[in-house]
């Protein structure tokens, strides 16, 4: 399925890509090996850096094997079933998504574990995966966090029909997810007492912990949230189904924690990771909290943006073709840190503002009107979103693939 891909056809609501490749398929264009600067890519142009995505793909998979961990990474951030099969081929024992319209895309790709990283409760859903489950077409497993959850769950779950539940835990003022210990037990309990569910384990999402930071109080915080998933898998034990107890946790931020934690938990179980920005990584957010990078194992940021400098009203500001767009800016707005002016070189300034079309750029660097400006950027979730085509780049800029998004 995933080959199929190459036979998309490139037409004018590819963003940016060359006039003269519309009407071609994406495998002629790989065929005639462009280059981003020199065969009439428009801009802004959004890229992903194959050297930068093979390293962090080696080193989450390195880091879980060295841990005794699996990999079950968050791809609602590129949702991209190429990038998928690559952390697949890397060893990832699941996919996890974010809801069912998610798990369904994967699913046409030939993607069958799958975990949906959210409680359930449209009927219709809940039927479909119970449904799939029983007819083992895919293996599906969902959170939930209540009693009420629970029943509507059982409600929808035909009689021939197999739902398999993570119960979530969750943080005090944070968001989704059990608070009470007594809670978990007795949510275990009504899931042992019906044929048609299975208890698989617990859960919980470490980066929702108010607190948290790369502050000694914050990765206290986060220490404390993990010791209780684990006290509820210790609750939740024993009424679990026939298969391996699974004890997860999600994030690219805090994943050393996560596994010093629940490297405590007493009985056999399947330590499950479910990082999903490390992937892509970058330059700000995940660059500045992640923890490998102090252990000689670090990620790369894989994106760039590359933007066109439109105006040089002022001496040190420039004006961008480029704005929210085309570039995420729930954490931090993009920064400049290279430029192309028949070649490529380092390049330093910062991006004040952000319009929906437009970047307003400071710089004390030499930049000229016409000049190709590459901006990396904060949070990768909210940057693939924007595209939904996107060149793989040698460290030449030449393109060897296209990633196709399915937001």
């Amino acid at each position: 399925m995933i080959t199929k891909l190459n036979h998309l056809k490139i037409d004018e609501t590819h963003k940016n890509f060359p006039l003269k490749f519309q009407g071609k398929k994406v495998k002629s264009l790989i065929k005639s090996k462009p280059n981003l600067f020199q065969s009439q890519f428009q801009f802004p142009m959004m890229v992903l850096k194959e050297s930068a995505l093979k390293n962090n793909l080696e080193v989450m998979a390195r880091y879980c094997k060295s841990i005794g961990a699996e990999l079950a990474p968050h791809v609602k951030t590129t949702m991209s079933p190429q990038i998928a099969q690559m952390q697949v081929d890397k060893g990832a024992w699941a996919l996890t998504i974010a809801n069912f319209w998610q798990a369904e895309i994967f699913r046409k790709f030939g993607f069958k574990r799958l975990i949906i990283a959210n409680e359930v409760l449209d009927k219709v859903a809940i039927a479909q995966i119970a449904t799939l489950n029983f007819q083992n077409a895919a293996e599906i497993i969902f959170y939930v966090d209540s009693l009420a959850g629970l029943e509507i769950i059982k409600a929808a779950t035909p009689v021939n029909g197999k739902i398999n539940l993570l119960i979530e835990i969750g943080a005090d003022n944070g968001r989704a997810g059990v608070r009470d210990l007594a809670l978990v037990k007795r949510i275990a309990q009504e899931i042992k007492s019906d044929p048609r569910l299975n208890l698989r384990g617990v859960t919980g999402f470490e980066g929702a912990v108010p607190t948290a930071a790369r502050t000694k109080d914050g990765e206290i915080a986060v220490q404390e949230f993990c010791k209780k998933i684990v006290a509820a898998g210790e609750v939740a034990y024993d009424f679990k189904s026939a298969e391996l107890f699974i004890v997860s946790a999600g994030g690219s931020a805090y994943f050393e924690i996560v596994a010093r934690e629940f490297d405590k938990f007493s009985k056999p179980r399947m330590l499950l990771l479910r990082s999903g920005g490390y992937v892509a990584h970058d330059h700000i957010y995940y660059e500045e909290i992640y923890p490998l990078k102090s252990v000689g194992q670090p990620l790369l940021p894989a994106i760039e943006i590359w933007s066109q400098l439109l105006s040089a009203p002022e001496s040190d500001l420039g004006i961008l073709n480029l704005g929210k767009r085309d570039v995420g800016c729930d954490s931090h707005n993009p920064v400049p840190i290279v430029k192309y002016r028949g070649k490529v070189e380092k390049f330093t300034g910062q991006i004040e503002k952000l319009n929906d079309q437009h970047a307003f750029m400071r710089s004390v660097d030499d930049f000229l009107v016409g000049d190709l400006i590459g901006l990396g950027i904060s949070h990768p979730c909210t940057t693939f979103d924007k595209w939904r085509l996107i060149p793989l780049v040698n460290d030449q800029y030449d393109v060897i693939d296209c990633i196709q998004t399915f937001f």
